[in-house]
């Protein structure tokens, strides 16, 4: 993970090519629930359609070089890839005004990551949490992935047929158990997404490795998460 908590640099850690794929397996995902009114998403879940957005709760990051904080804190990230599924309209989700927090409020420097974080987490009027039965602070943007440019950018509402990153910044305590996140989206009445997160299903360390044999890029990925260990394999012909 990045040592400056930032949302742009939270993102470079996972590539533009992760986005891709995330979205792409939104796609041919097996679970759909329409328009149920409330529904829950465990770490790995995939929803294909749901009021108009595929959504899969895909990973949650503990960040282990954070900025100064209060005593017995610490920063979450959780990314959760989505697609807008409607070709004719835009969903806000997440803060507003990003720029002007941004330009408020840049990171670096580390010393403006707190400010940052209290005025998005403010600006977010759909994301709510609860870490153990306590209220916990929570911000939420989407990050926009370009195909074209292979490339992201920090965007406040999702084009039709657009995919992207809802990307999340939560502080819990340093022992938490059990964390859940409630989106009510902005432009639905009485529907909602709670995502189910356990310390378990953190993220606390990844390993890429890159070989290039006979033109071929081959990409090893380790992570470990919790307890577990899971191993990705790709590959990229050269031209």
């Amino acid at each position: 993970m990045s040592t400056v908590i930032s949302r742009r640099s939270f993102l470079k850690c996972t590539g533009a090519s992760a986005a891709a794929l995330g979205a792409a397996s939104l796609l041919g995902g097996c679970k759909s629930n329409g328009s149920n009114t409330v529904v829950e998403v465990k770490v790995g879940d995939t929803v294909r359609n749901w009021n108009g957005l595929g959504v899969q709760l895909t990973s949650v990051f503990h960040l282990t070089q954070d900025p100064v904080q209060p005593e017995g804190y610490e920063y979450l990230g959780v990314r959760v890839t989505t697609v807008n599924r409607s070709k004719t309209e835009s969903y806000a989700i997440g803060a507003q005004g990003i720029d002007a927090i941004n330009a408020a409020y840049p990171v670096p420097p580390l010393s403006n990551v707190d400010a940052n974080f209290q005025a998005m987490a403010a600006a977010t009027p759909d994301f709510t949490a609860v870490c153990d039965g306590q209220p916990a602070a929570c911000c939420a943007n989407i990050s926009l992935y370009n195909a074209n440019s292979q490339s992201f950018s920090d965007v406040e509402s999702l084009p039709p047929q657009g995919s992207a990153y809802i990307v999340l910044m939560l502080m819990v305590p340093k022992d938490w158990k059990q964390l859940k996140v409630t989106y009510v989206p902005t432009f639905l009445e009485g529907k909602s997404l709670t995502f189910v997160m356990n310390a378990s299903d953190v993220i606390r360390s990844c390993q890429v490795v890159f070989k290039i044999i006979s033109c071929k890029v081959i990409i090893y990925c380790r992570i470990n998460i919790g307890n577990r260990f899971f191993v990705w394999y790709g590959m990229i012909h050269l031209q």
